[in-house]
C-alpha cells in the first residue's frame, strides 16, 4: 500500500494499480525515481502491542514525522475480574432451567430463571493463572504414576523426581502470587516472560 503525497499532505491512499490505473509498472514494482517525481510513499505501521494483552484496532493513515502511518489503538484488556453486566448496567446471574415454572398464561411450563449466583467477567489475571496451573500440571503429570505408586505400594520416588516436581510446584506458586500482584499490563507482560520452569527430568 502506497500514499500519494501532495503539499504535504495524504491526498490518496491504494495500490500502485489503483492510484494509478492507465500506468504498467514492470513486475508491478514502481522504482524511487517514479515514487519521488508523483510523491508516493510505502505506508509504514505504526505501534500494535502485543494481542494477548492488548485489543488492537486499525485506525487511520496519517503524516507521522512525515512519513505515511497505519495507525493502531491499542486499548489495554482488563486486568481483573469483574461482576457481568447487561447494555443497562444491571447484573447478569447465572441461570437454570426450571422445569416447574409456570407463568399462568397457559405458555408451556418450564423457563430460565436467575440463580444467585452472579455472572463473572474474567480478566487477564484468571486467564493467565489458568494457563500456568495448566503448565504445572502438564509438567507434573508425567510423574504422576510415581506418587500413586509411592501411595499405594510405597515404592520409593527417585530423588531426581522429587526434586523436579517439588521446582515445579515453586514456580506455579510463584508466578500465582506475581500474577495476582502486577499492578498493571506492563507488570503482568513481566511475569509472563520471566517464566522459569525447570528442565523436565
Amino acid at each position: 500500500m502506497f500514499a500519494k503525497i501532495t503539499d504535504g499532505a495524504i491526498a490518496a491512499t491504494g495500490t500502485l494499480k489503483q492510484l494509478f490505473p492507465n500506468t504498467s509498472f514492470p513486475g508491478g514494482i514502481a522504482d524511487s525515481d517514479f515514487k519521488t517525481a508523483n510523491g508516493l510513499q510505502d505506508i509504514v505501521l505504526g505501534e500494535q502491542k502485543d494481542r494477548k494483552y492488548y485489543f488492537v484496532t486499525q485506525g487511520d493513515i496519517t503524516l507521522v514525522d512525515g512519513v505515511a502511518t497505519q495507525g493502531f489503538t491499542n486499548t489495554a484488556m482488563r486486568l481483573e475480574d469483574e461482576d457481568a453486566k447487561d447494555a443497562d448496567g444491571n447484573q447478569l446471574f447465572v441461570q437454570v432451567w426450571d422445569a416447574d415454572f409456570d407463568n399462568g398464561e397457559g405458555e408451556e411450563p418450564g423457563k430460565m430463571v436467575d440463580t444467585s449466583e452472579k455472572m463473572i467477567t474474567h480478566g487477564l489475571k484468571y486467564s493467565f493463572k489458568n494457563q500456568i496451573k495448566s503448565q504445572a500440571n502438564s509438567a507434573l503429570a508425567p510423574t504422576d504414576w510415581m506418587i500413586i505408586r509411592k501411595a499405594e505400594r510405597d515404592v520409593a520416588i527417585p530423588d531426581a523426581t522429587v526434586t523436579y516436581r517439588a521446582a515445579v510446584i515453586t514456580e506455579y506458586g510463584r508466578l500465582k502470587t506475581a500474577i495476582t500482584g502486577a499492578a498493571d499490563i506492563d507488570a503482568l507482560q513481566a511475569v509472563m516472560q520471566a517464566q522459569n520452569w525447570p528442565d523436565a527430568v
